[in-house]
């Protein structure tokens, strides 16, 4: 066994596997939005859960069933024939765990190619959020969506594959 080896736990900390199963938690939702599957989406908060859409100036969006009717209402634009190539992304994530209970902090940025207009459009937030454990995963228990700004891209190259 080497060095390097005699240092390496047999199993990671309970909390570095929390803030491990956080962190693929806030992607899975980036790539579920992307995907618009509303099941997957609605799956990742609380029966319960808060989320609100400051960007919008929007009102807290209370229950699981209310934050999937949003998301529907999202979709009929970015997930319509007249976008292609919606992706959005995290970055920076803080993570605090605290027993059962959790809060994290993470910019985001989100682009994609507006079929009508021609253009590229980007948008730049941040992601506030509080999750709770339920059994062995984590679910956002209270999510604020602040937008930062957004701005159009009108000069682009389309690429092949």
């Amino acid at each position: 066994m080497s060095a390097l080896e005699d240092h390496i736990p047999e199993s990671l900390s309970p909390l570095v596997e929390d803030i491990v199963l956080i962190q693929n938690h806030l992607n899975a939702y980036c790539h579920a939005v992307d995907r618009g599957t509303l099941e997957e989406v609605a799956a990742l908060f609380h029966t319960d859960a808060v989320m609100t859409p400051a960007f919008q100036g929007g009102d807290p969006l209370h229950g699981r069933d209310a934050i999937r009717a949003w998301y529907a209402n999202y979709n009929l634009y970015y997930r319509s024939d007249k976008v292609q190539y919606l992706r959005h992304q995290i970055t920076t994530p803080s993570i605090q765990v605290n027993g059962v209970e959790a809060t994290s902090t993470c910019y985001f940025d989100a682009d994609l190619l507006d079929l009508e207009k021609k253009e590229s459009f980007r948008v730049y937030g941040r992601y506030d959020d509080k999750l709770v454990k339920e059994g062995d995963r984590w679910v956002f228990m209270d999510r604020v969506i602040h937008g930062y700004y957004a701005h159009p891209i009108t000069e682009y190259t389309m690429m092949e594959g």
